[in-house]
């Protein structure tokens, strides 16, 4: 119940990628199987992939060099059906439809758990536990993944890719500013109102026109404040387990209490009077403008406008990630935004398959270390070097690139839309220098993290049921929180929002979402 990983673009779009990272051996995986091409000198298996390339001037072929080297490595040949991500999003349930199936399909999970107990694509679960040792130890073994993976049926129909860290949005404030008014990093909910005053009439970019905007960002991440009443009002993560049963934050007692205090700092001129059209494009611009004060947006995003030219030429300009907040002092600072273990991205077997152990054996190559290494940095001596101490950092072909590192690994077919294990030194790669990554790393070094939410488990009826009125009363909620926020709604009409809320078919709604509730606990036993 996520949001599809923004991280590779926001983060990314900002990399100049210096990495370290520990090495790996080169012929065994995590069991100790030998995993090379065992069969030398034999023709290899084809397998035809349907999947979607990363780049569209690059499209999968089997010269592609992470995927020659698997082909390589396991004696494998490959024909893809490629295109771009929206395109091959849109084919998938078109060719699910015709019947006529390639032997790998690479989508998103919901669509394997659609489509796997309608006959599509096989269960994995048997093949997993006798021929997948890394899938086992990583996916099966682990409750949280496995949750978020396993269809309603209790099948595994695909394997996911495996997110490399939890980090995702956070607060993030300008630190000489706070140095320039003599003021602390916020923690609580009083303390920032007391900082954005200060930012608004104390003049802290110095240019004497007091014209600074508090605090600006873009889409909804303003929402993110929410994190100090305990509740998260994201359209992805609105159902929040409490008590042993699923509650709808929006009409929540809390959500009027931030509603609120939001609107107070809005009215006062605290946020940006543009706040609920913010494009992302003037966003940065008011920021290198010097007139931004304090955002909440994708940490490594953010924190990268340090080391960005148009940064270096303000003096001292620097976002400093905080706490998320809390509403008194010593309350532990916790939020609810973060990346799910599992990215939206797997690749399944398709029913067509007539090669289903050579395909197990690529699932479970690319769950190993050696795999893992090989699909977030490369070939050594080509994409990266191991340096004297071990570690790892990427050659020129990478960092050097004309068209950015971003654009140079996925190329070669680095961070492909499949089931394999990010790393996460591949994340600290995206960073632009050490403190950038300090900070994408902060809330996890620190545990600032709430129990994620769950990862539902509907029949086909209750989910057409629930999307049917999700849609219809989400539209309505998007509309009324933007509105109270910016005072086109008053506060005293909360109370009659939540009765117009609750007679949209609210109590059908929450009945599925409770059974979905009790079926997760069922499967994640």
């Amino acid at each position: 119940m996520f949001q599809t990983s923004k991280w590779f673009t926001k983060v990314l779009l900002l990399s100049t990628l210096t990495l370290t990272i520990a090495a790996c051996g080169h012929t065994t995986d995590d069991q100790g199987t030998s995993t090379g091409a065992e069969s030398a000198g034999q023709k290899p298996t084809k397998l035809t992939v349907f999947i979607a390339s990363r780049t569209t001037d690059a499209l999968y072929t089997n010269e592609t060099l992470i995927w020659k080297e698997l082909g390589k490595r396991l004696n494998l040949e490959f024909e893809f059906i490629t295109g771009d991500k929206k395109t091959m999003i849109t084919k998938l349930p078109l060719m699910v439809a015709s019947g006529e199936y390639p032997d790998i399909v690479s989508g998103q999970i919901t669509d394997f758990n659609k489509f796997g107990p309608q006959g599509a694509f096989i269960p994995l679960n048997e093949l997993i536990a006798k021929q997948a040792p890394n899938i086992t130890k990583y996916l099966v073994n682990d409750k949280e993944a496995k949750s978020q993976t396993i269809a309603f049926d209790g099948n595994l129909y695909s394997v996911p890719m495996l997110s490399a860290v939890r980090t995702s949005e956070g607060p993030l404030v300008r630190q000489d500013w706070l140095d320039r008014l003599g003021l602390p990093l916020p923690e609580t909910i009083e303390d920032w109102h007391t900082m954005l005053k200060a930012f608004k009439e104390k003049d802290p970019n110095g240019d004497g026109n007091n014209d600074e905007v508090p605090f600006s960002t873009t889409d909804t991440y303003y929402l993110n404040f929410a994190d100090a009443w305990g509740i998260d009002l994201n359209v992805d993560s609105r159902w929040m387990q409490s008590n042993g049963k699923m509650i709808y934050t929006p009409i929540d007692p809390r959500t009027k209490q931030y509603l609120t205090t939001m609107n107070q700092w809005y009215s006062e001129g605290l946020f940006d009077k543009e706040l609920l059209s913010r494009q992302d494009k003037d966003y940065q611009t008011m920021i290198f403008n010097n007139k931004v004060g304090a955002t909440n947006h994708w940490i490594g995003y953010v924190a990268g406008f340090n080391d960005m030219p148009e940064a270096k030429k303000i003096q001292g300009f620097h976002f400093q990630v905080t706490k998320p907040p809390v509403l008194n002092k010593g309350d532990k600072p916790l939020t609810d935004r973060q990346q799910q273990l599992t990215v939206p991205w797997s690749w399944a077997i398709s029913k067509s398959n007539k090669n289903v152990d050579a395909t197990m054996k690529l699932f479970d190559y690319v769950y190993s270390d050696e795999g893992r290494t090989l699909l977030n940095f490369g070939i050594e001596g080509d994409t990266f070097t191991k340096q004297a101490d071990g570690s790892f950092k990427y050659t020129d072909k990478i960092v050097k690139n004309a068209d950015g590192s971003a654009k140079a690994l996925y190329r070669i077919g680095a961070q492909p839309l499949l089931g394999f294990r990010q790393d996460p030194q591949y994340e600290k790669a995206s960073c632009l220098s050490a403190d950038s990554c300090k900070q994408l790393f902060n809330y996890v070094d620190h545990n600032y993290f709430r129990e994620a939410i769950p990862t539902l488990k509907y029949s086909d009826a209750d989910m057409e049921e629930y999307n049917r009125i999700t849609t219809q009363i989400n539209t309505y909620v998007d509309e009324m929180l933007s509105k109270f926020v910016v005072g086109q709604e008053p506060i005293s009409k909360f109370d009659s929002f939540v009765t117009k809320v609750k007679s949209m078919n609210y109590d059908q709604l929450e009945k599925i979402q409770n059974k979905a509730y009790e079926k997760y606990k069922e499967l994640s036993k």
